[in-house]
């Protein structure tokens, strides 16, 4: 561990020392659909995976609805549904309120009639899963996402001063209890660092998608081209949710500036929910480039090599946020050029070496964008090093041995609930 209170990357134990003596019994709280194809409930997927992998006894306790998912040894426990409420947006909503109250009954129940060995408490799941875990004297994994606060202020759901306040101490208190945080990025890791210098932290990036791995299918990736008219067009391309911290108005506007400089572009958003994609195509058709904007909505992430192979340059204009797109590893991956405002929601990964970094300007972003179609040939060795980068600093087995050695620092002094049931 390092003295700053971060641990270190370093190898876990052999695997061979994953005797049932060191299985541990791990109760995860994830706030979320489960399964969904967004971020968190894909981190949290590959984080639970990893842990079945390793030998541990994971139950997973989450929201009522999800798409099923077979992960061998994953006990899935859900939260009682709530009349009405059939699906929940990304960020704050009064649903989402309403479901964490029914998913805190749930993990309250589980919690006092069976002996976990460890709560690993995913965002807002650490205000109500900690209480109840510290009267069964259970250590605590505060899994910090991206900082709840922040996120609600740059969301604009909470402009009241006094509340942001109380949501900080709470995020305090929780992380000055939990015997240890796990950020995904070093901003996170900053922000932890600012609330609580105490805290032990655990930096796990995440790592691009396990469907993103494989080659793209070259017959598809031209099936897609041809199913959208795309043949013979340069291919600008995004992926992703619609929500406002994306930036998606940006690169609509920055999408105008590039078709005034070419007639031969056309900017693909794969994502968004139905009205969201209504928004955008009203946008787009304001700034006279509506009928150059592709939106064929959400895809399965199955198909997204090909997407990303369909794509000249590859965009992330994201705005606000500190964590580190998911779909970034992905994009990386995929080895196509990208373009991203250079901010460090990016900027923690990404450098001039592996992507075109531009300021957060529609004429700045578009710049960037040109001059990667201009010049597609000297801009393909950051494509390259991007994929080296994701091959050597996060792929599945970095994400493996950071998480095996984050439970290795929580492991010892814990008496194995798993072994003594043996």
């Amino acid at each position: 561990m390092h003295p700053s209170g971060v641990i270190a990357g370093a190898d876990p134990p052999a695997e061979s020392t994953f005797t049932p003596q060191a299985r541990l019994r791990v109760l995860v709280v994830a706030p979320q659909p489960f399964f969904a194809q967004r971020g968190t409930p894909i981190n949290v997927r590959q984080m639970v995976q990893v842990l079945c992998e390793a030998g541990h006894e994971v139950h997973l306790a989450t929201y009522p609805m999800g798409a099923p998912v077979s992960i061998p040894g994953l006990q899935i426990h859900r939260a009682m549904r709530i009349p009405g409420v059939r699906g929940v947006p990304i960020g704050f909503s009064w649903r989402k309120v309403a479901l964490d109250a029914s998913l805190a009954l749930r993990v309250w129940l589980l919690v006092a009639g069976s002996r976990f060995d460890v709560v690993h408490a995913v965002e807002e799941s650490v205000f109500f899963a900690m209480p109840v875990a510290r009267l069964r004297g259970i250590p605590v994994i505060y899994d910090m996402d991206s900082s709840l606060s922040e996120q609600l202020e740059y969301g604009g759901h909470v402009r009241n001063v006094a509340l942001l306040r109380m949501l900080r101490r709470m995020e305090r208190s929780a992380l000055r209890r939990a015997r240890l945080a796990i950020t995904v990025c070093a901003a996170l890791t900053e922000t932890v660092r600012a609330l609580a210098p105490g805290a032990l932290v655990a930096q796990i990036e995440d790592c691009p998608l396990e469907e993103a791995l494989r080659a793209p299918d070259r017959a598809r990736v031209e099936q897609l081209r041809a199913t959208y008219g795309l043949q013979s067009r340069r291919v600008i391309m995004y992926t992703g949710n619609f929500e406002s911290y994306q930036g998606i108005e940006l690169l609509v506007d920055a999408f105008a500036h590039v078709a005034r400089a070419r007639d031969d572009v056309t900017l693909v958003l794969v994502g968004g929910a139905p009205a969201q994609m209504e928004a955008v195509r009203a946008h787009a058709t304001a700034r006279g480039v509506g009928d150059r904007v592709v939106l064929p909505g959400p895809r399965p992430a199955e198909e997204m090599p090909e997407w990303m192979a369909a794509g000249d340059v590859l965009v992330s204009p994201r705005l606000h946020g500190a964590n580190t797109p998911l779909k970034l590893y992905s994009y990386m991956w995929s080895a196509v050029p990208i373009v991203a405002t250079n901010l460090p929601t990016h900027t923690q990964v990404l450098d001039a070496t592996t992507a075109v970094l531009r300021a957060p300007t529609a004429e700045e972003f578009a710049s960037g964008i040109i001059e990667v179609l201009a010049d597609p040939v000297h801009f393909a060795p950051l494509g390259a090093a991007a994929r080296s980068r994701v091959a050597s600093d996060y792929s599945r087995d970095a994400f493996r041995r950071k998480l095996l050695a984050a439970y290795a620092s929580v492991a010892p002094g814990v008496r194995s609930s798993v072994a003594t049931s043996m």
